[in-house]
């Protein structure tokens, strides 16, 4: 019935920060990059290379 007191876990509330920094890094590289294989990006390239070739 007795229970110690367990410290506090330092060590995983610090790896869940990393981790948790991590992925909202991640995150926000992924929504401010606009990827090479959306239709928006194919037409922004095919335009730009109408414009070099006239």
């Amino acid at each position: 019935m007795n229970e110690a007191k367990k410290p506090f876990p330092y060590l995983i509330v610090g790896i869940s920060l990393l981790l948790g920094c991590m992925f909202l890094g991640f995150f926000f590289l992924a929504v401010t990059n606009e990827p090479e294989y959306m239709p928006s990006h194919q037409k922004k390239l095919t335009e730009s290379a109408h414009v070099q070739h006239q």
